[in-house]
């Protein structure tokens, strides 16, 4: 599975929330966040990364007055996720651990991008020096790893499969400004030949990264080609269903108000049979995550007032509005979902301030909640959960990153990866 949730390539609006919130981290904490610029591409700016790194920010376009398809259209008062008390109960069997620094990381953090389907293996990348960011693979049972690089002295881990024993990211070799990988133990990081790779398949046999997918048995193809038409390629795609079958990511919508090419979400097959999922053609949307059953897609879309929100997609319901966790006319976005789409999470503002952005957990049964404080009995003291990556295909287990108590001798907390169990729903 993929994860991003860094960001991954193609999810250029998912970016512009997280992009937002990581320059508003800093302003706010005076910590550096981790930017995926060695590993970014899209339409927009480059910017941080949630899973691996990836996404841009580009400036929101009015939403046309056109109307579209109801069902399709993210509901435009979407229903209130309920208030949790002010001292909620604990969650019985739910935890939390912080992971730490990578080992020879700098002050300016470590950053969770991904996680295995079993929930046992978290990848992302810390930064090592000023220049220098470094993937790493973590377990629960051996804690970090570095893998290395491909010469260049850079590189991101962007997901796993399912067991943790492959992982994918990005590392330009020497001289280039790009270069993809995959990695194994027995292996070790090896070079192959698609875009920035935000997704691998549950058994590790196949990488999707940009417009291209490519399989250990040597097959490659692109996700744009066959029924989408010119305009509409090239397909940027961020995740994979687990057995490879289905992506979702981005593609070229119509023209904005502005006469700007707007970007919507998108769902492909290997084949090159893509459909655009965003009824509203001209504003713009991306997906940042499928499930697992490649049934259920996630990520932001404008709202009519052209608000980036978070969204969940099936073929019956089209794109839902999931809200945010503070209300009005704030900022959300979906990042990943469990296997069958019921658990999804991401992050979202919490007031109006750009630097309030909380992770969150949504479920079928329970709406939007603030980990924060879902975990507030489980969290040590002075954490800030800030943005939720990605999550275990059961649904019970969450990565991300956020900011962990100030250290001795500071006044500033680090940026830090986190992993958390929630093995019932927290409503």
């Amino acid at each position: 599975m993929s994860r991003i949730n860094s960001y991954r390539f193609g999810a250029l609006r998912s970016l512009l929330l997280v992009g937002l919130l990581a320059i508003a981290l800093v302003a706010s904490t005076a910590v550096p966040v981790l930017t995926a610029s060695a590993s970014t591409s899209g339409s927009g700016t480059t910017t941080d990364s949630m899973k691996a790194a990836r996404k841009k920010t580009p400036t929101p376009n009015p939403v046309p007055s056109a109307t579209p398809t109801a069902s399709h259209v993210p509901s435009a008062t979407p229903t209130p996720s309920p208030v949790p008390s002010a001292t909620p109960t604990p969650i019985p069997g739910a935890s939390f651990q912080g992971l730490g620094q990578m080992p020879g990381a700098t002050s300016a953090g470590t950053q969770a991008f991904g996680i295995s389907g079993d929930g046992r293996t978290i990848v992302g990348a810390g930064w090592a020096s000023s220049t220098a960011q470094q993937a790493f693979r973590w377990t629960v049972t051996g804690g970090y790893q570095l893998l290395g690089d491909l010469g260049g002295g850079n590189s991101i881990a962007d997901a796993a499969s399912f067991d943790g024993s492959v992982v994918v990211g990005s590392s330009p070799p020497p001289g280039a400004t790009f270069g993809s990988f995959r990695w194994t133990a027995t292996q070790g990081m090896m070079a192959i030949p698609v875009g920035y790779p935000n997704a691998v398949t549950d058994d590790g046999t196949m990488v999707a990264g940009g417009n291209a997918w490519w399989k250990t048995s040597g097959q490659t193809g692109n996700f744009g080609g066959g029924s989408c038409s010119a305009p509409q390629t090239p397909l940027g795609m961020i995740d994979l269903s687990a057995d490879g079958s289905v992506a979702a990511g981005s593609g070229a919508g119509g023209l904005d108000m502005f006469g700007q090419q707007a970007t919507n979400a998108y769902r492909s097959t290997p084949a090159g049979s893509c459909q655009d999922i965003d009824a509203v053609f001209n504003r713009n949307s991306d997906a940042s995550g499928i499930s697992a059953d490649g049934l259920v897609i996630v990520g932001e879309a404008q709202d009519a007032q052209g608000h980036y929100r978070a969204f969940r997609w099936t073929a019956s319901t089209g794109m839902v509005d999931l809200g945010t966790l503070g209300g009005g006319n704030l900022l959300s976005n979906a990042l990943a979902t469990s296997r069958d789409g019921s658990v999804v999470v991401g992050t979202s503002l919490t007031t109006t301030s750009s630097s309030s952005n909380h992770a969150f957990v949504w479920m079928t049964q329970c709406g939007m909640r603030d980990l924060n404080t879902v975990l507030q009995n489980r969290i040590p003291g002075g954490w800030i959960l800030q943005v939720a990556t990605d999550i275990s295909e059961d649904g019970t287990v969450i990565t991300g990153y956020g900011i962990s108590p100030p250290p001795p001798g500071s006044n500033f907390g680090e940026t830090e990866p986190w992993r958390a169990v929630l093995p019932v729903p927290p409503c």
